[in-house]
């Protein structure tokens, strides 16, 4: 894992690997911050594990990016629908549980706590999920 002092991602150290582009996470507030984070890794998701990681991986990652836009929004004073309030909920958690430095689940829990997130957070339709996926992971009522 590289650390760059004051956030300065213009020169990147390379890790024991000796790739400088894999295994680079770059760390804001304590947290990932997924869109400056490289790995060839990823690119194993699509056979090697379960039949959702790489949609649940995509998919949170897209919202999430949302949520970026709409904080963006609130911060500059604009007034918040209903869908940007679902992003900023959406968004807190997804930092708080599944991209602070201090969690620590398997990659099994993660996948579930991603679809327990989603399910917090949207409706079904909402999140552009396969119907087939959302059948079998979808967090169930209560």
């Amino acid at each position: 894992m590289s650390f760059l002092p004051g956030d300065d991602v213009t020169h990147p150290v390379p890790d024991n690997t000796g790739y400088i582009t894999e295994g680079q996470f770059y760390l804001r507030n304590g947290r990932v911050e997924p869109f400056g984070s490289l790995s060839r890794l990823k690119q194993l998701v699509n056979d090697k594990t379960r039949k959702d990681h790489r949609a649940i991986m995509d998919g949170m990652i897209q919202l999430y990016a949302q949520y970026k836009e709409t904080e963006e929004k609130r911060a500059m004073g604009f007034r918040m629908g209903s869908w940007d309030k679902k992003l900023l909920k959406y968004g807190q958690m997804f930092e708080k549980e599944m991209m602070d430095l201090a969690v620590n689940v398997s990659l099994e829990n993660a996948l579930d706590k991603g679809w327990q997130i989603l399910g917090e957070c949207f409706n079904p339709e909402e999140t552009n999920f396969r119907t087939d996926l959302i059948q079998e992971f979808w967090p169930k009522p209560k």
